[in-house]
């Protein structure tokens, strides 16, 4: 077992990278060269300190944000992903929807009774602030018996309040430490903050278990590099101030790529937000 206690998103990859360049068995999974850790755990103090500003990684705040608003829209069509790494379309199928990865549409549609996993999460910490119930699924046994170009990496976040503040407890099955945890950092403590504001709560700590961890041959390299990083700036982002703000930047997103254009004004939190997403390269905002 690896446990990693971090501030940051950006103090995570480096400790993160070190352990699994100095420790690391090689596997070839899929017949692709892999360095792997198995039963890596950690715990970030800040989740607000999510966004990861390394030099080494060259990671995308707006790409981050874009899956963000896609998941608060329970979208499951590519199109919207495409648009900010054509990458995405390597995991859609031939009808360009996310089976596995659709995270969103998993917790945020309603079910038969008109209520989604998060409306049913949400009130029962209202019901119960210490209960042990509070788990968003993001799994189905189609993703284990379906042949799929996705397959969920992600299996389960639980929410526990105490003290008064809300912690998440995020589980997967597979992690790749270069291309997924600084976005799944971001998504899952952004969803994390979101419901401490829903419930009424401080945001607590953000605690991640995954069976493996592992880096590609690929990216060797880029591992390298950040194992030799220091932290130099700091990755935090404003509080989310309001629930239906949080919620509109969903829509804000679409209509500001679509577009390039706005409808409303946000919280600081969605703000800052939409500032990333005009910075990328496809956005053409109107005159």
């Amino acid at each position: 077992m690896t446990h990693i206690s971090a501030k940051s998103a950006n103090d995570l990859q480096i400790h993160l990278c070190r352990a699994l360049l100095l420790r690391g068995d090689e596997v070839s999974p899929r017949g692709m060269a892999t360095r792997e850790l198995l039963g890596v755990t950690f715990q970030i103090e800040d989740p607000r300190d999510r966004l990861t500003t390394l030099g080494a990684r060259k990671w995308s705040p707006s790409l981050a944000v874009a899956e963000l608003s896609w998941h608060l829209r329970g979208d499951e069509n590519v199109d919207a992903l495409a648009f900010y790494t054509p990458r995405w379309r390597e995991f859609a199928d031939s009808y360009g929807v996310v089976r596995g990865s659709c995270y969103g549409a998993r917790i945020f549609t309603p079910g038969n009774n008109g209520r989604s996993q998060w409306d049913n999460v949400r009130n029962l910490l209202k019901r119960d602030k210490e209960t042990r119930r509070a788990v968003l699924n993001f799994r189905g046994e189609e993703d284990v018996s379906s042949l799929t170009n996705d397959l969920s990496c992600t299996n389960t976040i639980q929410f526990i309040a105490r003290d008064g503040k809300l912690h998440a407890f995020t589980s997967m099955r597979s992690n790749d430490a270069i291309w997924g945890v600084p976005y799944d950092v971001f998504l899952f403590t952004c969803l994390q903050e979101l419901m401490a504001l829903e419930v009424g709560l401080e945001v607590g700590r953000y605690h991640h278990a995954t069976s493996s961890m592992h880096v590609y041959d690929r990216h060797y390299a880029v591992a390298h590099a950040i194992a030799e990083e220091e932290i130099v700036a700091s990755g935090h982002m404003p509080r989310m101030a309001a629930v239906q703000a949080v919620r509109a930047l969903a829509q804000e997103e679409k209509l500001l790529r679509s577009k390039g254009l706005r409808s409303t004004r946000l919280d600081d939190f969605g703000e800052f937000c939409m500032e990333l997403l005009s910075r990328h390269k496809n956005i053409a905002l109107a005159a």
